[in-house]
């Protein structure tokens, strides 16, 4: 386990990470438990992993082993991840695309 994820897992047990852990790992970041994005979080929010866009971006594309482009790889993530609500412990995003 990443050091990152095992530390998150001390303060949040509840936070999502995202699978298959073997390609999103790369592009876990860090934690927040105060997160700027689109969804409705209690206040205080709990602690959250954040993920980079770019490097899941990246990573996904490269676990597609070609069969996709960076284009497909990018709906992927916006749609798949980046826009799954999975209640308060869902994780966060830094550098997210335009």
């Amino acid at each position: 386990m990443n050091k990152i994820a095992a530390d998150l897992a001390e303060l949040n047990p509840e936070a999502l990470l995202l699978e298959p852990r073997e390609v999103y790992d790369v592009a876990l970041v860090g934690m927040t438990n105060t997160p700027d994005d689109q969804w409705p979080r209690p206040e205080p929010s709990p602690w959250v992993a954040v993920y980079d866009y770019a490097l899941a971006v990246e990573a996904v594309s490269e676990a597609w082993e070609g069969e996709q482009g960076l284009g497909e790889a990018e709906e992927w993530i916006s749609f798949n991840s980046m826009g799954a609500w999975m209640g308060p412990d869902t994780p966060t995003w830094q550098a997210a695309h335009p």
